[in-house]
């Protein structure tokens, strides 16, 4: 039938991750640990500081615009004038609610620091769990480290997206592949 065993699969894909994240239990492992999720909440951070800009620049040509709209005004305009003005209104609205959003998704140092502790102290069990723990507790743990696996029995090889940092709100991931 040229199965794979569940024993022989499992132990492969433990091996890998705990190989993966090996280096952040080392000396100097939570150093990385941090850097790594600096690096990758930086290119979030990178995102939201552009979107703030952008709707910043678009808040301000918005006040601009109800500005020249207000100062001419005249009798024959004014019903144009506040139907204009009633939408500019409706989009600085938005617009405020987006920078709100954006205020509360952008992550603070402390958050950062608190992502690592978190993650740090999930990695220094992770073997324990993964060698000794009930399969329920396996799962759950390869689910916060695991992406993706896929298997190629013909090339004999399996192919696994790690999370770089394995918390769960944070993307990014490694690929790693190892012959069955």
């Amino acid at each position: 039938m040229n199965a794979i065993s569940q024993r022989t699969l499992e132990e492969k894909v433990i091996k890998i991750v705990l190989d993966f994240y090996k280096p952040f239990l080392e000396k100097g492992g939570r150093k990385k640990l941090a850097e790594a999720v600096k690096a990758q909440i930086g290119t979030e951070t990178e995102e939201f500081v552009a979107a703030r800009k952008r709707a910043r620049r678009q808040l301000n040509k918005i006040n601009m615009t109800n500005n020249n709209l207000l100062d001419n005004i005249t009798s024959t305009n004014r019903e144009l004038v506040d139907q204009r003005l009633c939408e500019l209104r409706q989009e600085k609205y938005q617009l405020e609610a987006r920078l709100e959003e954006l205020d509360r998704l952008s992550l603070s140092r402390n958050q950062i620091n608190s992502i690592a502790s978190d993650s740090m102290k999930f990695l220094a069990g992770l073997e324990f769990v993964l060698r000794k723990g009930v399969p329920q507790e396996k799962l759950v743990a390869l689910r916060r480290c695991i992406e993706k696996i896929s298997i190629n029995k013909p090339a004999g090889t399996i192919k696994l997206s790690l999370r770089s940092v394995p918390a769960g709100n944070i993307e990014g991931t490694k690929q790693c592949q190892v012959s069955l």
